[in-house]
C-alpha cells in the first residue's frame, strides 16, 4: 500500500493527464508532466486537502522510555550493592561494613580494638600491613615479635588522636596523637580501630 500525500488530483485541461499536486505547491504556477502545459495549483471548489492517516500507538509502545529499562535496572542495582558490599572490609562481621561509624580526615576520635586492651600501631606505613593482618586473624602474628622490632608502639585504649589521611582503601589511617607520653607522634593503624 502506498503512502498518501496530502493535497490534491489535478486533472490537464489540456492533455487529461493526472497528477497528484501536494499541498505545499498550492497557490504556485506548475506544469502538467506529461504536455508541459502551465496551470496554477489550487483546490477545486468543495475538495478537501487529504490528511495521512497515522497509525495509533497504543501507550506502551509510544513511551519507551523509562519503562523499557526499569528490569534492567532493578537487576543492576543488587549487583552494584553486592560488589560494593564484597568489596568492604569483612574481618568484623558482614554489619560492620554497613553500620560502622566513619570518621573523616581532620576528626578527633579514640583508639580501639574493642577488647578493652592496648592498641598497637605502627610507626611507619610499610609496617601497618602486619597490624591489619592482625586485625583479620588470618595469621597468627605474635604482639611480643612486633614489639621487639621497633617500628610498633602501645597506646592505651581510649588514646585521643586526629586523624590525618586514610590510605589502602580506608582500610588503614595515619594518625596525629593527641595525649599520653607518645604525643605529637605521627603514626599507622587499622582504620576499624578507630572510635
Amino acid at each position: 500500500m502506498g503512502s498518501i500525500m496530502p493535497g490534491y488530483i489535478h486533472t490537464c485541461g489540456n492533455c487529461g493527464a493526472h497528477m497528484q499536486v501536494h499541498e505545499r505547491y498550492l497557490g504556485r504556477t506548475l506544469r502538467c508532466t506529461s504536455c508541459r502545459t502551465e496551470f496554477e495549483a489550487t483546490l477545486p471548489e468543495g475538495a478537501l486537502v487529504e490528511e495521512p492517516v497515522l497509525p495509533t500507538l497504543d501507550d506502551e509502545k509510544a513511551k519507551p522510555g523509562a519503562r523499557r529499562f526499569l528490569p534492567w535496572l532493578l537487576l543492576l542495582i543488587p549487583v552494584v550493592a553486592l560488589i560494593w558490599f564484597l568489596g568492604q572490609d569483612q574481618s568484623e562481621g558482614p554489619a560492620s561494613a554497613v553500620f560502622r561509624e566513619e570518621h573523616s580526615v581532620g576528626e578527633n576520635a579514640t583508639v580501639d580494638t574493642g577488647s578493652g586492651r592496648p592498641v598497637l600501631v605502627a610507626l611507619d606505613h610499610e609496617a601497618v600491613g602486619a597490624l591489619l593482618t592482625l586485625q583479620q586473624g588470618a595469621v597468627e602474628i605474635s604482639v611480643g615479635a612486633l614489639m621487639d622490632q621497633d617500628r610498633y608502639i602501645e597506646l592505651p585504649a581510649g588514646t585521643g588522636v586526629r586523624i590525618l589521611e586514610y590510605a589502602n582503601k580506608g582500610r588503614e589511617a595515619r594518625i596525629r596523637i593527641l595525649d599520653g607520653p607518645w604525643q605529637s607522634r605521627v603514626v599507622w593503624m587499622p582504620s576499624r580501630w578507630i572510635r
